[in-house]
């Protein structure tokens, strides 16, 4: 499928892998509505580089823990750029800021389990409902969640994250049948991403244990994982898959 002329918007647009998908989308034609938090000046950069690709960018601030935040952000999005045809789901939280010792559910107090919940699992799902009817209305709308390898197998269930972002996986599937056949939603689930907020400052064993455990040798590209984005938004017949980009830590 040709996107040239499409809107997009990516949620967390402004840091490693989303601006690597901004930058991807705007070069297949796509007008881009960079989503951020926080980091003024990097959403500010990414919307600067959609720019000199010769495409229309703008910036929305979206806390998707709060639904009011969300549905200005989309109706933003819709009327600044016309519309809505893209959706990707990229914003999410590690460990928030917080230091919690593997296996201590002590220090994994209930707040701040629902503080990963409320950003990795509920927000995504806050933000298709709002895009949905935008999404609809292009008659091939399109979703796509960012979920991590960690929903396929046993690797690293231990990490306080895990279940949240493990659960992006059955919330893809739920949205797909849900807005069939208007819209399809996929997940792409990468491992672990040099250069990403989510991918950085880890000890060095963390990823030498990674490359050695990996089939091929290798943490995950976010070249590839940008790549994978970009092409479930131009298929027609996939929906409801999770495709894992890992270098072969899992396989399903």
């Amino acid at each position: 499928m040709n996107l040239t002329n499409a809107v997009a918007l990516v949620t967390g647009g402004s840091g490693g892998l989303g601006a690597r998908i901004c930058h991807l989308l705007a070069a297949e034609g796509v007008d881009i509505a960079v989503g951020y938090l926080g980091g003024d000046e990097r959403a500010d950069e990414t919307k600067k580089a959609i720019e000199i690709l010769g495409r229309r960018a703008i910036t929305v601030k979206i806390d998707q823990t709060k639904p009011a935040s969300v549905e200005d952000a989309v109706e933003k999005v819709g009327s600044d750029l016309g519309g809505l045809d893209i959706l990707v789901n990229n914003a999410a939280i590690a460990m928030g800021g917080h230091n919690i010792p593997l296996g201590d559910l002590e220090a994994f107090t209930p707040e701040i389990w629902d503080e990963m919940m409320a950003v990795n699992v509920r927000g995504p799902y806050l933000v298709a409902r709002a895009a949905a009817p935008h999404l609809r209305a292009s008659k091939w709308g399109r979703i796509v969640n960012i979920g991590s390898t960690l929903g396929h197998g046993d690797w690293y269930a231990d990490r306080p994250f895990a279940p949240s972002k493990a659960a992006v996986v059955p919330l893809t599937r739920f949205l797909a049948a849900n807005l069939a056949p208007d819209v399809t939603v996929n997940c792409v689930a990468p491992g672990l991403m040099e250069g990403t907020a989510l991918g950085s400052g880890g000890p060095q064993h963390l990823y030498d244990g990674w490359r050695n455990r990996a089939a091929l040798g290798v943490t995950t590209s976010i070249e590839d994982v940008a790549g994978q984005v970009v092409y479930l938004c131009k298929t027609s017949s996939i929906t409801g898959q999770s495709i894992v980009v890992d270098g072969g830590i899992n396989f399903h």
